[in-house]
């Protein structure tokens, strides 16, 4: 696609870009953007900035997307819009009730993921999960409280999870949790994708124990 943008000195200029930003980044609900008709070219940088409208009715406001060149092409491809408001997702209740923290740094470390920052929100989602295994094991075992707010993530899941399900997947969250905070990677083949799945196989499988222990304390025995 070609837009005719102005410089900073009055002077048009005609730049090829590859695409509409495809999702707002306020609402950020999946969209077709609407070109306001305003375009900026910054020479220094070679930045092209053009100002989209969300077309949602609960919406509609205005963002700025930017776009770059790279190197031998004479297309600018999309970076990224702003302003950007940040996410909050809405966690199971039993998981909430668990570890509010979990939920704060998870919304945190999504947020970060969500502008570009994955560098940072890798450690993010490891701190995340350290809350929500030691929250989860306080509450289990209330007595072993000051051990397990003292161990390491790893010995702690080794030594105080029972159920099997949980510390298989928190387990294995852990390894690409550190992965994400260590110099030297050990699983190059997984990435934050994967690191991600784990956490939410560890949010199912806790909120799956909390269901059902809820359900048995309820109904502690059958009716005559």
């Amino acid at each position: 696609m070609r837009i005719k943008a102005n410089s900073l000195d009055g002077s048009e200029v005609h730049l090829d870009f590859d695409r509409y930003p495809d999702s707002c980044p306020r609402c950020h609900y999946a969209i077709e953007a609407r070109f306001t008709g305003l375009a900026h070219y910054g020479r220094q940088k070679q930045r092209l900035e053009i100002v989209f409208q969300c077309p949602r009715e609960n919406c509609q406001s205005f963002f700025v997307s930017a776009y770059y060149p790279r190197y031998g092409v004479g297309t600018h491809f999309y970076s990224g819009s702003v302003p950007f408001e940040p996410m909050s997702e809405e966690f199971p209740k039993h998981i909430s009730e668990i570890s509010p923290q979990f939920c704060r740094i998870c919304n945190q470390s999504r947020n970060a993921e969500s502008q570009g920052w994955d560098l940072v929100a890798g450690p993010g989602y490891r701190k995340a999960l350290e809350f929500l295994v030691k929250d989860y094991l306080c509450r289990m075992r209330p007595a072993d409280a000051p051990e397990i707010k003292g161990l390491q993530l790893g010995p702690c899941i080794e030594n105080f999870v029972d159920n099997d399900k949980v510390k298989a997947v928190a387990k294995r969250a852990a390894w690409l949790g550190n992965d994400e905070t260590h110099y030297v990677k050990k699983w190059e083949e997984k990435d934050l994708e994967d690191l991600k799945s784990l956490i939410q196989l560890t949010v199912h499988w806790i909120e799956m124990e909390e269901m059902t222990n809820t359900v048995l304390k309820e109904m502690p025995k059958g009716k005559k």
